[in-house]
């Protein structure tokens, strides 16, 4: 090899080395701004790839009664979605899909090509349009397996997410306390709406891992996440109560083909409220088909004139503020008394002299007339004010109106005073004069009525309560314990309402007709028929209101609403788990009651006619359905708590029978129906 071919050689071997050398250092200095400059950047990109970060909409919490009933709830369900840019043949995917969903073809292309990266395509599937989505699903992935296709298909998408779903598994019950939600979870009236923030939740994000396809490998999302989950809140009703009012409501309208009706129960020294029901009324599950009248809860939302059942509160004015005595007696004028020049007060049967006791028991306008006028415009405006009357309740419930008390010390018409007496010229929500009434019945004590008791977490940690909260005291006890002794002689022979108390218990109440406002004159064919009452009388344990409509056939309240609340306040002390000592020795003749609070306590006591059995509970769910016959309505629920059987109670008293019977193996979900006959 001559000396010029060597050093070619070499020259080349140089020049490959150099390359080598160069392709190398770049290769390193690749290799580092990926890996070192770069690095953070790229792996984030890669695992967007294949771990998807989704969203998990928040979980309702629930609404329950005070006994753990559920009457709101969070189901889990599917909705079809898609993504429109990736579909490759939306008119043949609306072919396929718009028989299994529901819709025109037409219109469910027009959805499947929106110019949006995602759209909802129908939301909340029932369970058969679910398993059908479910097995077009799996045919199109057998179809694709045999053609052998390994890119994204129609199929992925559009597919199926979970949602949550509001439900009322007690359908229309307390339907307008409870109030309900739109589409997406957020409440839109009543209770729902209240507690938004307590009930909504948390919204949050988990990762799924998938694969080439876009398919879901694994996931990190949970069956109920408690992270997303909102509060439960537990309220005061008791839903047998609600049931026992809702019903007996029901039935006293369908009699006397009224246009509708309330009813509330209250627990006296508390105030908590146990049942408020009203017709017409809704189904939440279904709240677009009932219009704005049935959706708003009327007890705190709508006013009315009380009418005579007003005249308590001005006697127990007068007591209190010592310018009369119960024996104190008033003329009232044969029942045509002149106010002025040309005003003229009457009373339904003409009255001579009646005491402070009989004006109440008979109910006349001119009596009561008179007492106002002895009470004073400022002092009487200072007590109906102070009975909570022309200012809000404070309970926790949308749309609470305040009503309207006039200002007797400016009003200068006479007879605009006077109408006061006898509830004309007044206004005043239901939920007013319940709480109104049971100061009476709580020694003079006015407390703020609530709908809910506390708030609980997921875990079942309080996070709120709602305890009983008085307001003021409004009467003396002495002027309380007069009061009653009066309103219970309302019930009594001679009184306006003898079909109000139950046997074997005394009622303190007192009835009233209100004629209706209509423009601004006074109707003389529809009237509103209400009875108010607490019972038992000597030492008042619920506070009932009774509300009807325009009833037709018969206008007053202690003819039409006085034996509903008797149906009302019979059931309910049953559940409550009160009984009378004895029965009354003649039906037309109530006698002051004996209370036992529960079955221990009549052993101590006289024997009880209708005492229960003594409830045992078994540890642990239970699995075969137990003997019922002999219990109470209460003593049935305690029973079935951990049964999982949704339970239909007919009747009231004590259990006669029951589907399924007692021995028979339990299923959860099934229904249970146990009938109750009174003194069984």
């Amino acid at each position: 090899m001559n000396s010029a071919s060597g050093k070619w050689v070499r020259l080349r071997i140089g020049l490959v080395a150099l390359a080598l050398l160069a392709f190398g250092l770049y290769i390193s200095g690749r290799f580092f701004y990926l890996q070192v400059i770069r690095g953070p950047e790229l792996r984030e990109e890669a695992t967007k790839e294949y771990q998807k970060f989704c969203p998990i909409l928040p979980v309702r919490g629930m609404i329950q009664d005070r006994n753990g009933a559920e009457l709101a709830v969070s189901t889990r369900v599917s909705s079809v979605v898609a993504h429109p840019g990736q579909i490759k043949d939306a008119a043949r995917l609306s072919r396929q899909l718009a028989p299994i969903l529901g819709y025109k073809t037409r219109d469910l292309q027009e959805m499947l090509t929106r110019a949006r990266p995602f759209v909802f395509v129908k939301r909340h599937l029932t369970p058969e349009r679910e398993e059908a989505f479910r097995a077009w699903e799996a045919a199109e992935t057998q179809k694709a397996r045999a053609a052998k296709i390994t890119g994204r298909t129609d199929k992925d998408a559009a597919y199926l997410v979970p949602e949550a779903k509001r439900y009322y598994p007690q359908l229309g019950l307390a339907g307008q306390v409870l109030g309900f939600c739109n589409i997406d979870g957020q409440g839109l009236e009543g209770l729902e709406i209240q507690f938004e923030k307590e009930l909504f939740g948390k919204p949050k994000t988990c990762w799924n891992m998938t694969d080439a396809r876009g398919h879901i490998v694994v996931t990190g999302e949970k069956a109920w996440d408690p992270d997303v989950m909102g509060n439960n809140v537990v309220l005061t009703l008791d839903r047998t109560l609600q049931y026992i009012a809702e019903k007996e409501l029901n039935a006293g309208v369908e009699k006397f083909h009224a246009a509708g009706g309330l009813a509330l129960v209250m627990r006296v020294q508390t105030g908590e409220i146990l049942a408020m029901a009203q017709t017409p009324c809704i189904d939440p599950n279904r709240y677009g088909k009932f219009d704005e009248y049935a959706r708003r809860n009327r007890q705190v939302t709508d006013c009315l004139e009380p009418g005579s059942t007003f005249k308590i509160f001005i006697a127990a004015a007068a007591l209190d503020a010592n310018v009369v005595k119960p024996g104190d007696k008033f003329h009232c004028e044969n029942g045509h008394w002149s106010v002025g020049a040309k005003e003229v007060i009457h009373d339904v049967h003409p009255y001579g002299t009646l005491t402070v006791q009989q004006v109440i028991q008979k109910s006349s306008n001119i009596g009561t007339a008179k007492i106002s006028h002895k009470v004073g415009p400022k002092r009487l405006d200072q007590y109906l004010h102070d009975f909570g009357y022309g200012r809000r309740t404070g309970i926790l419930f949308p749309g609470e109106t305040a009503g309207l008390v006039k200002n007797l010390v400016k009003t200068r018409s006479l007879i605009d005073r006077t109408t006061v007496a006898f509830g004309q010229g007044v206004s005043v929500t239901p939920l007013q004069i319940t709480a109104a009434m049971a100061a009476m019945g709580n020694g003079g004590v006015l407390m703020e009525p609530h709908l809910v008791k506390e708030v609980v977490s997921p875990q079942g940690k309080t996070v709120k309560e709602y305890p009983p909260h008085p307001v003021r005291r409004v009467l003396s006890q002495h002027t309380a314990r007069q009061m009653l002794e009066i309103m219970a002689t309302v019930t009594q022979a001679g009184g306006t309402a003898k079909e109000a108390a139950p046997p074997g218990f005394t009622v303190a109440g007192k009835t009233g007709t209100a004629q209706k406002l209509i423009g601004r004159a006074y109707s003389h064919s529809k009237f509103n028929a209400l009875f108010i009452g607490m019972i038992p009388a000597d030492n008042p344990v619920l506070a009932i209101t009774v509300i009807v409509d325009e009833p037709r056939g018969a206008i007053f309240g202690g003819v039409v609403a006085a034996p509903i609340f008797r149906e009302i306040a019979a059931q309910s002390l049953r559940v409550l788990g009160y009984y009378p000592k004895e029965p009354p020795k003649d039906k037309n003749e109530p006698m002051l009651a004996g209370m036992l609070a529960s079955p221990a306590a009549a052993a101590t006591g006289p024997a009880a006619e209708f005492a229960p059995p003594k409830l045992e509970i078994p540890k642990g769910p239970l699995t075969v359905m137990p003997d019922l016959k002999g219990y109470t309505i209460r003593q049935v629920l305690t029973l079935l708590n951990r049964s999982g059987l949704h339970c239909r109670f007919e009747g009231s008293g004590m259990a006669v029978s029951q589907e399924p019977a007692a021995g028979t193996a339990i299923t959860p979900g099934a229904t249970c129906v146990v009938k109750f006959k009174s003194g069984a």
